[in-house]
């Protein structure tokens, strides 16, 4: 799947679709409607909380929704976790797939799938795995949420995306059962808004950078315009404070000359040599090592992201 669908404007609207035993369904067109793929709303839900949310999420994108039915039944009993009861029995087994009563006719015709289910145990119910390894979901994008009275996300979708790892699993998030149909709209809002790279200049000099796709380079995002001073040090990359700290996920490397990262969780770092230390890589500037060092091998730098 191509980058510029990983994430879908939400006023999209479906045209052409069909779901086998789905629920309401989408086949308006509206003028104007930017060119992107379909959406899918799919969602497993017992005592109706996620179901309520995943109604919200249909409405909000006007998608196709589709509702992962047991075979068999989930009653009361079944999800009683202070007994020895059938769910506890599912989590409690790696290898528990519970059969699936209803199926997609054409999941090809999906870019798209937002994902909802509950919590249980901390973790998704095993009707998530046979649900996601029932479908090819390669180059698709599934954005996961769930629903629980306290328990976080938490590794569930992390888990659930080994058993589809040729798709692109976006971040999930929790939500509490009276979550309102706003705050659905509004995640969603963040999670489809349009992608747009951004742009980096050096000495007002615009470069080629090649971005991650993680969550600080999304807050870098969110903080532009930025306008950096960047001082030489160690004489192999040029440094900058951001002027506050944002999430980092840091990592043992050694960068590469055109490197971009971020170091302490508030400086910018760009490299026109190589170093070895713990950094979140942010991107790359794709120029040659003569380019860079002209551009980076000097005293002080003035750095533009916006």
């Amino acid at each position: 799947m191509k980058k510029s669908l990983a994430f879908l404007l939400p006023t999209l609207i479906l045209a052409g679709c069909s779901v086998d035993n789905a629920g309401s369904q989408s086949s308006a067109d509206k003028t104007g409607a930017p060119e992107k793929g379909n959406v899918l709303v799919a969602y497993f839900s017992v005592t109706n909380n996620t179901e309520k949310l995943a109604l919200y999420a249909q409405e909000h994108l006007q998608s196709d929704i589709f509702e992962i039915v047991p075979e068999v039944e989930y009653t009361s009993a079944d999800i009683d976790y202070n007994s020895d009861c059938r769910a506890n029995s599912e989590q409690n087994d790696d290898k528990a797939r519970p059969a699936i009563k209803n199926t997609i006719s054409d999941i090809s015709q999906y870019d798209t799938i937002v994902l909802g289910y509950p919590i249980w145990w901390g973790q998704a119910p095993k009707i998530l795995y046979t649900f996601v390894e029932s479908y090819d979901f390669s180059n698709k994008t599934i954005v996961p949420f769930c629903t629980s009275g306290s328990s976080p996300i938490g590794t569930s979708a992390t888990n659930l995306a080994k058993s589809a790892p040729k798709a692109n699993w976006l971040e999930g998030k929790r939500f509490a059962a009276g979550t309102s149909k706003e705050e659905i709209g509004k995640w969603l809002d963040t999670c489809f808004m349009e992608k747009k790279d951004m742009k980096l200049l050096i000495d007002e000099k615009e470069l080629e950078v090649a971005w991650e796709e993680n969550a600080s380079s999304k807050a870098i995002k969110d903080l532009c315009p930025l306008s950096i001073e960047m001082h030489r040090y160690g004489g192999f990359e040029q440094v900058g404070s951001i002027g506050r700290s944002i999430t980092s996920n840091d990592k043992n490397m050694t960068t590469s000359p055109g490197d971009i990262v971020l170091y302490s969780s508030n400086q910018i770092v760009i490299f026109y040599g190589s170093n070895t230390w713990e950094y979140t890589k942010l991107g790359h500037i794709d120029l040659s090592d003569n380019e860079l060092n002209a551009l980076l091998n000097k005293e002080s730098v003035s750095l533009i992201i916006k």
